[in-house]
């Protein structure tokens, strides 16, 4: 499955962690729950959500982000934004320990525990590792950074099919799940469309009311009167 989109999702019932949500194009979501923030986010090196991940100077592809930190389509790409980061001209330049004050100010001992993990010399500059030291110290940050796995629950989104209207107003609606058509009230699609789990945008009209109207390019309800 290719991710286009990710967003923050509110945390599990009994759960306390917020989940992260991954759209595919056609609309399905995997919700992943529980582990770290690094694998929740497809960001091994927990990049924090900022000009570089998100704006348009991005580089490394994110699609979104959750707990302030940047959302990646898969690890692949989330550790790539990490290297390409660190090989830049900006951090290239730094010192190992200048570069550990960059990168989690909030986190004095982060120097040490690369130290530990590698025994280079905190006063080295990247850029003055060799490809196998500078592999070595990605995987310390990676390390120290934490990836742990999870829970995946997969989300598909319905389609509506088929509507039954009343006096020129919209009734029920037919969703297409499963593999099968079931028949639900308007307001049971309104809370469905609230949770993006059909094919349909939910309106607020002027007078407080709402009602679903087709995505772009998608077949007008109107047209699907059975």
């Amino acid at each position: 499955m290719v991710y286009i989109r990710a967003q923050e999702g509110p945390a599990n019932i009994g759960e306390s962690k917020p989940t992260v949500q991954y759209f595919d194009e056609q609309g399905n979501m995997i919700i992943r729950s529980g582990g770290t923030w690094a694998w929740r986010n497809n960001n091994p090196g927990n990049l924090v959500a900022n000009l570089y991940t998100m704006g348009k100077e991005r580089s490394s592809k994110a699609i979104g982000k959750a707990g302030g930190f940047a959302t990646y389509p898969d690890y692949k790409t989330g550790h790539q934004a990490l290297v390409d980061m660190l090989s830049g001209k900006k951090w290239g330049a730094k010192t190992l320990k200048q570069a550990s004050i960059d990168y989690t100010p909030d986190n004095p001992k982060h120097i040490d525990s690369i130290v530990e993990e590698t025994g280079f010399d905190r006063m080295r500059k990247i850029n003055s590792l060799s490809p196998v030291e500078f592999e070595k110290y990605w995987k310390a940050i990676e390390k120290i950074e934490k990836w742990v796995a999870g829970r995946e629950d997969f989300i598909d989104v319905w389609y509506i099919t088929g509507v039954h209207v009343k006096r020129g107003v919209i009734q029920e609606y037919c969703i297409h799940k499963n593999g099968s058509d079931a028949w639900i009230s308007k307001e049971e699609a309104v809370a469905l469309a609230n949770e993006r789990r059909i094919h349909a945008i939910l309106v607020h009209s002027s007078n407080g009311n709402l009602y679903l109207r087709p995505e772009y390019k998608g077949k007008r309800f109107r047209d699907l009167v059975c």
